[in-house]
């Protein structure tokens, strides 16, 4: 528990002096970029599990309060939004494959799973069992998704940097206990059989239930979003922990430069996406970038964006690719093998 009380400290620290710099989604970006910096000076920087999922069900019932009738109306587009998303998945890990392996020459396997855009615990068992260099993917997934929380607020078109009020009301002490009761009950449920961000999508299907029907009105107090921000921004920073800079050193630039390409290929679906179908073109890329599922959801919220929408398209592209990548990187295997002589 001191390591996640100096942990939050510092999380703390660095998000109020991006806060007072004026900088976009503050909390959570300069909570990451300063637990980051500890962790990689040896600092020990840890959020316990548990303190993560409750922290989720709060923003998750945060964001579930902020469900609109215009954000049901929008639902209608989401079908032809989702079939863009496969295309736009494909296209990035190809073309970031592709890129590591002919420019920086990263053996095959290891730049594969360092261009799966999804959650790093996945990609790490699927890369373990294929023999490919962990520390350089973990670092390559890591870098990914720090990048994105540190650029997307300044790229984002329509962005709104205050922190987020969905309404004027608060919810009574009763009301926010027993919200948040039967969002842990929901997140942790949905966590257990394996659901993509159970914690933070339970606190929004109940959250939204609720609200939608009429059962409670209003919002959680302001200073709990700034904790959840800041929580959120530390469990990413907590990830460069284990990462030893001087031996990755090389694998920086090519990994960066994949990011940004990944990045890159998602803005023109987007574009593509918000011409075709007339939505919003920061929300629609902001739901299609390359990084994981709490944190582009959470961000979405931090800036304004529609988060339901950003939260639905990460969990959907997740589920696709634990399902479809390993049949995808068995064959692929096979393929290597043939190649090598390999028996």
């Amino acid at each position: 528990m001191i390591n996640f009380c100096l942990t939050v400290l510092t999380g703390t620290a660095g998000g109020a002096l991006l806060a007072l710099a004026g900088f976009p989604a503050a909390w959570l970006t300069g909570a990451m970029m300063a637990v980051a910096v500890a962790a990689g000076l040896g600092l020990p920087m840890r959020v316990p599990d548990w303190i993560r999922t409750i922290v989720f069900v709060v923003l998750g019932t945060s964001i579930g309060s902020a469900v609109t009738p215009g954000t049901i109306a929008e639902i209608a587009a989401w079908p032809g939004s989702l079939a863009i998303l496969a295309v736009a998945v494909v296209v990035m890990i190809g073309a970031s494959t592709t890129y590591l392996t002919r420019v920086w020459k990263w053996e095959a396997a290891t730049a594969r799973y360092s261009s799966i855009p999804g959650a790093l615990s996945q990609v790490l068992v699927m890369a373990l069992r294929g023999g490919a260099d962990l520390p350089r993917i973990a670092f390559a997934q890591s870098l990914r998704l720090f990048v994105l929380v540190a650029l997307m607020p300044w790229l984002l078109p329509g962005a709104d940097h205050a922190v987020p009020v969905t309404t004027d009301i608060q919810l009574s002490l009763l009301e926010a206990a027993g919200v948040l009761a039967a969002g842990w009950v929901v997140g942790v449920a949905l966590d257990r059989v394996g659901v993509p961000a159970g914690g933070l999508l339970g606190g929004i299907l109940v959250s939204a239930a609720v609200h939608a029907i009429g059962v409670v009105e209003g919002r959680l107090p302001g200073p709990l979003l700034i904790i959840g921000f800041v929580v959120t921004g530390c469990v990413i920073g907590c990830r460069f922990g284990n990462a030893s800079f001087s031996s990755l050193r090389g694998a920086f630039r090519g990994a960066l430069e994949s990011v940004l390409l990944a990045l890159g290929v998602s803005a023109l679906f987007a574009f593509a996406a918000h011409w075709l179908l007339d939505l919003p073109f920061g929300q629609v890329w902001l739901a299609y970038a390359p990084g994981g599922v709490e944190a582009m959801t959470i961000m979405a919220f931090a800036l304004g964006l529609d988060p339901a929408f950003v939260g639905a398209h990460h969990v959907v592209r997740l589920i696709v690719l634990n399902v479809f990548v390993p049949l995808w990187l068995r064959r692929l295997s096979v393929k290597d093998k043939g190649k090598t002589g390999t028996p």
